[in-house]
């Protein structure tokens, strides 16, 4: 830090507090002067910044399966989605009843309901319209849930989207 100055000179005016050092400019591409008169290494000017990182999801394919209880074959749908968390890109398929447990999960560890989940349907659950309406309705839900901070920490969200453990260490670093 460079000494103190007297602010006035001898005849009581303002006095200049600069030093000729302080205009030689060589050698200070990428560096500015901090308010105590240090140089600070700043980033490359003609350097683009990467944009900071953020989760999206987008619909993914569907798959109809079938479940055997009790000697029935009872239909069932597979929800896709493809996530991604800057370059990095993940898919998962999941079921409804699924969507249904990690919404009650974080309802009842945070208290922070995310959009409401499409209503739950005893027939017809499987056909066509009922399957697409679902599916954008679940992406809302899921898109909702990544974009909060408090969920996206959350072990039960992690899992529940199956996030790659590089994933997972970026989002707790802050990154």
């Amino acid at each position: 830090m460079p000494p103190k100055r007297n602010m006035v000179n001898s005849e009581g005016e303002a006095q200049a507090q600069f030093r000729d050092c302080d205009f030689v400019f060589e050698d200070t591409k990428g560096k500015m002067v901090g308010s105590e008169g240090q140089l600070i290494n700043v980033s490359d000017p003609n350097a683009k910044a990467e944009p900071p990182k953020q989760f999206k999801a987008a619909l993914g394919t569907n798959t109809q399966k079938d479940e055997t209880w009790m000697m029935m074959t009872q239909p069932y749908t597979m929800y896709g989605f493809k996530l991604s968390f800057g370059s990095r890109q993940w898919e998962i398929s999941k079921r409804y009843s699924d969507y249904d447990k990690l919404d009650n999960r974080l309802n009842d560890k945070f208290g922070l309901p995310p959009v409401g989940l499409p209503p739950k349907k005893w027939f017809g659950q499987n056909d066509a319209e009922t399957v697409e309406m679902r599916h954008k309705m679940l992406l809302v839900y899921l898109s909702d849930c990544i974009k909060r901070p408090v969920l996206i920490h959350s072990r039960e969200l992690q899992n529940f989207c199956e996030m790659p453990q590089d994933v997972v260490e970026a989002v707790s670093k802050g990154g």
